[in-house]
């Protein structure tokens, strides 16, 4: 069967603080085929949850389905991770999930050496992988009340109740709680990524994408949110290695080249 590609450009227009010498960019994007709930990716390994709860992982252009049902799966430095419709945890080895104790309504694999999730309640946590066994992880508790959590080579960035930003400077493996403090926002969030690179996204509470623009190692908050125009309500959202996945709320996937603007 011939695949339809259908190609939208997203401008990228600056909603506030966006610095006068930031470049211009947009993004080409691609229908993928398949359907989704919720993507992550990583160093160009792309995991999904389908509409019928299945894990799935990318294989060329074609979602290969893992065991078990999942509302939420992960991949990063510290691995495959997912959760279960009932908040049970699992890691991934060698295509098989192992059940590690506890529970969590979402988990995060971005940052290096350390694991981070959500519990109920708002309740943010992290955990060192890199001396403690995974059958037995010491959670550390994440000042205050957040209801998604994300983090990437440097920094962690998580959405509080009210839709409001946090991030955490200074994570890594020992101290994965790092320094915690709020970033402006004019709307109210519903999720954060911190992409393979560093790159941090964002959806609003109705669906509408943003990224975060000035972001380096001596401003690792960055300067401002800039939002990605021409796109229905998104759902799920994953950056890595210049593509953008995209998910929405029918499940449709578009994977999103990233293209400097001349």
């Amino acid at each position: 069967m011939r695949q339809l590609w259908v190609i939208l450009l997203l401008m990228v227009v600056c909603s506030q603080g966006e610095k006068k010498d930031d470049p211009r960019f947009m993004f080409r994007c691609f229908l993928f085929p398949g359907k989704l709930k919720q993507v992550d990716a990583w160093q160009g390994k792309v995991y999904g949850i389908d509409l019928d709860n299945l894990p799935n992982r990318l294989v060329g252009k074609c979602w290969s389905p893992l065991d078990g049902q999942m509302k939420h799966i992960t991949v990063g430095p510290a691995g495959v991770w997912a959760t279960d419709l009932k908040n049970n945890i699992y890691n991934l080895e060698e295509d098989n999930w192992v059940q590690i104790p506890g529970t969590l309504q979402q988990v995060d694999a971005g940052g290096t050496g350390f694991l981070t999730g959500v519990k109920s309640c708002h309740r943010a946590f992290c955990a060192d992988i890199s001396v403690s066994s995974k059958q037995n992880l010491g959670w550390t508790l994440i000042p205050g009340k957040l209801q998604y959590y994300s983090c990437g080579p440097q920094t962690c960035w998580g959405v509080g109740e009210a839709g409001e930003v946090y991030v955490q400077t200074g994570v890594h493996a020992g101290d994965c709680a790092g320094k915690f403090g709020m970033v402006e926002t004019k709307v109210p969030m519903a999720k954060v990524e911190v992409g393979s690179n560093g790159a941090v996204f964002a959806l609003s509470s109705s669906g509408v994408p943003y990224q975060r623009v000035g972001i380096s190692e001596e401003r690792p908050l960055g300067t401002g949110w800039v939002r990605l125009h021409g796109l229905e309500a998104i759902r799920s959202l994953s950056y890595d290695r210049y593509i953008l996945w995209l998910v929405n709320y029918t499940g449709q996937i578009r994977r999103c080249i990233k293209v400097i603007r001349k």
